[in-house]
């Protein structure tokens, strides 16, 4: 998982595909579902996934309009693709949307 900032989002989501989660440490559906990401990350090597630090990318959070955490946002050469998963409890429909993804 790689961490972004407002600063350098845009590149990180700029080629292929891309998996986004605005998370905090504090929130306990997002480490809830940390292990489950890290599992996809491993199942999907061709994927990017990026982590943003909901409390430290405040400015970032409200141009991607997020309001509750975890939020999963989709990205195919730096466009958003598919529905946002806001607040997944498990891993089913987080790699239902990862395999459309990587169909398209």
């Amino acid at each position: 998982m790689i961490n972004a900032t407002k600063q350098d989002f845009a590149s990180k989501i700029a080629d292929g595909l891309c998996v986004v989660e605005m998370s905090a440490s504090w929130c306990p559906d997002c480490v809830r579902i940390k292990p489950i990401m890290e599992d996809l990350e491993v199942r999907y090597p061709s994927v990017h996934f990026v982590l943003l630090d909901f409390d430290s990318n405040i400015e970032l959070k409200e141009e991607l309009e997020i309001y509750k955490i975890p939020t999963l946002i989709f990205y195919k050469n730096g466009k958003e693709v598919g529905e946002r998963l806001i607040e997944p409890s498990s891993k089913i429909p987080i790699q239902n949307a990862l395999e459309a993804l990587c169909k398209d």
